[in-house]
């Protein structure tokens, strides 16, 4: 099995593999070797150096350790301080009591008892007994760190490690250089064989890297692959131009919108296209069942024109049949086609066609007989369409600019850009009619837009306001005091009472002017009409907006105050407006008012004459109390309080 496996690898694998695991392993075994004749080296050299020390210090602390000399003592192992690894030295008497010591200890060495503990650094003790003679005194201990042999085989096999990678990409470029040599042209060879087996010929051929037996085999077949391709050219330029034809007629076929069938004698269906398939799927029916097909359309008599003519070999056009369950149309023609007896059956769903007919037609049914004036603007403004009522309005026109008669009508740019960013504008102006009368008229715009959102055109819309301004105006006649604008006895009566019927308290206010037939007698009615003017104005201003003020007659004044909590403040405040002088074309009239005031609370009963008549009473009673006043009408009763 494994010797199967190796012969599976490719050549390549074959030649590179074993050549760079070779020398790898080669300089991992050599640089592990040397690391550890350099390491055992090392510690040999350290022993041999402590004993020496070791045998010297010994000898020097003779007399020291005879005579209890520490001074002494401390001096000889000071002396042995000066070596870089020595971590402690002591010297104990023949009991066992220490005499003196050294103590370098790293951060992770302490003593306990005679010993030292570390927990990371490593080191070595070495004994040697102090003697006199045949007498022995006592005993040293040195105590050497092997720190920096450690960190010496640790730089060690760092570069070894470093060594071996470098050798090891260097001998992985060796390998590759070999193969490149040996193995690149066969496996170029191979490649290029089966490319020609799985894509076919082609013109491209291999290099040749070496004149030697694999260039001479690469020449060989570089010749074979030249007299191929030759041969491969002038087939596929045959066969190209038989596809060319009819890969350009299936073209034609397949882009059509319209269905194409070939149908040979006996109705048998030898060719359909896509179109034609997509609208037999639509219609429920098999493409090469053409029976089927002259059964579900109808009329009947034209399907049995078409199908004699598809016998006879004659041609048919202009035809329309129809769907009788999904109201789909179709146009059909035949054409007998030149070569053998078959006939090409073409058909068209016009459906979309005919309901965008039928639509158009009624679009322009309800364009013309729409009573508003509409037209349809081109984007250069040009009138492109006018129903009957722009027509009969305004005339026919050719484009828009001739129907302006106010500045507004013309598209500036503000009214171009809301019109393009909101689809619609519109707004209020007058325009010429074709009788040359000044028509008020409501202009409405609207973008057209095509399938992008493009602007194609402008429907305008233009509404004549006569007929609803005049019905407006005559509607403030009948409601308004002509003179001052004001409301006039009919609006008051219908506000007066719609305030009452929706319960609230309502107060009443007749004013009557005092002196106001002196003004007309000494200055004229015109100045008397233009005092009434003023007097409006001002009681508009003693009053809130949500109040009404109405002339009933003459110099005779109503106002209908709703919800107010006291009505004393505003029957003051319209004294003093009224009071206040006047100058009209250089006359000062002088007027005051007498006002009477009818409280009418929310529940009560009573008509619109019986408040007015006890407010006109309460009026009367200011009046004869002296004028420039106000009188109330007591409820229940036809006295006034007058103020």
């Amino acid at each position: 099995m494994n010797r199967r496996w190796i012969n599976s690898l490719p050549l390549r694998v074959k030649l590179i593999m074993p050549i760079w695991l070779l020398l790898t392993l080669g300089i991992a075994v050599v640089g592990l070797a040397v690391t550890h004749i350099v390491s055992k080296n090392l510690d040999q050299s350290l022993l041999s150096r402590t004993e020496i020390m070791a045998n010297g210090a010994a000898s020097n602390l003779t007399a020291a350790l005879a005579f209890e000399d520490r001074a002494t003592g401390r001096e000889q192992l000071a002396a042995l301080g000066y070596d870089p690894d020595l971590m402690a030295a002591r010297v104990t008497r023949v009991d066992g009591s220490e005499f003196v010591n050294l103590m370098r200890l790293p951060d992770d060495c302490f003593t306990m008892g005679a010993g030292i503990i570390c927990s990371k650094t490593p080191f070595t003790k070495v004994s040697r007994s102090i003697s006199l003679g045949t007498d022995v005194l006592g005993h040293i201990d040195l105590f050497m760190s092997r720190s920096a042999i450690v960190n010496e085989r640790n730089r060690l096999i760092l570069f070894l490690a470093l060594g071996t990678v470098l050798l090891s990409l260097f001998s992985w470029m060796f390998a590759q250089l070999l193969h490149r040599i040996v193995s690149y042209p066969l496996a170029s060879l191979h490649r290029s064989m089966s490319n020609m087996i799985r894509l076919g010929i082609h013109g491209h051929t291999i290099p040749i890297y070496h004149n030697d037996e694999l260039g001479r085999l690469t020449d060989c077949f570089n010749d074979l692959v030249s007299s191929l391709e030759a041969r491969d050219k002038q087939l596929n330029a045959t066969f190209k131009q038989l596809e060319e034809k009819n890969s350009y007629i299936n073209q034609v076929l397949d882009t059509m919108d319209q269905g194409v069938m070939v149908i040979a004698p006996g109705d048998q269906v030898t060719y359909y296209n896509p179109a034609a398939a997509a609208h037999l799927a639509q219609l429920g029916c098999d493409p090469n069942d053409l029976g089927q097909l002259l059964q579900i359309l109808e009329p009947s008599s034209v399907m049995h024109q078409i199908s004699h003519a598809i016998d006879a070999h004659q041609p048919l056009t202009g035809l329309e049949l129809h769907h009788r369950h999904t109201n789909k149309l179709f146009r059909v023609s035949t054409h007998p086609m030149a070569t053998a007896t078959h006939s090409l059956l073409q058909f068209e769903d016009i459906t979309e066609q005919h309901v965008a007919e039928q639509r158009r037609k009624m679009a322009e049914y309800i364009f013309d007989q729409s009573k508003d004036a509409t037209l349809v603007l081109s984007r250069t403004l040009a009138i492109e369409a006018q129903n009957a009522a722009c027509i009969r309005l305004f005339g026919q026109h050719r484009h828009w600019s001739e129907l302006s008669v106010d500045q507004h009508l013309r598209f500036g740019r503000p009214e171009v850009k809301t019109l393009l960013s909101s689809g619609s504008h519109q707004w209020q102006t007058h325009m010429l009619s074709a009788l040359g009368t000044s028509l008020p008229c409501q202009i409405s715009v609207r973008t057209l837009t095509n399938r992008q959102g493009k602007t194609e055109a402008f429907v305008v819309s233009i509404i004549d306001q006569s007929a609803a301004m005049e019905i407006k105006r005559l509607n403030h006649l009948a409601n308004h005091d002509p003179l001052t604008g004001l409301a006039n006895r009919v609006r008051a009566q219908k506000q007066l009472l719609r305030s009452h019927d929706m319960g609230w308290d309502v107060h009443v206010l007749f004013v009557d002017l005092d002196g106001f037939k002196m003004v007309n007698d000494q200055f004229g009615h015109r100045v008397g009409d233009e005092l009434l003017k003023v007097v409006a104005r001002r009681l508009l201003a003693s009053v809130a907006q949500s109040d009404m003020v109405a002339r009933l007659s003459g110099d005779e004044f109503l106002l209908i105050i709703n919800n107010a909590a006291e009505i004393e403040p505003v029957a003051e405040r319209v004294l003093h407006k009224l009071s206040q002088s006047i100058i009209i074309d250089g006359a000062r009239p002088q007027i005051s008012a007498s006002i009477g005031i009818r409280h009418w609370r929310a529940g009560e009963s009573g008509t619109f004459n019986s408040i007015i008549e006890q407010a006109d009473k309460a009026m009367y009673a200011a009046k004869e109390a002296g004028k420039n006043r106000y009188a109330m009408a007591l409820e229940g009763s036809q006295e006034s309080s007058v103020s």
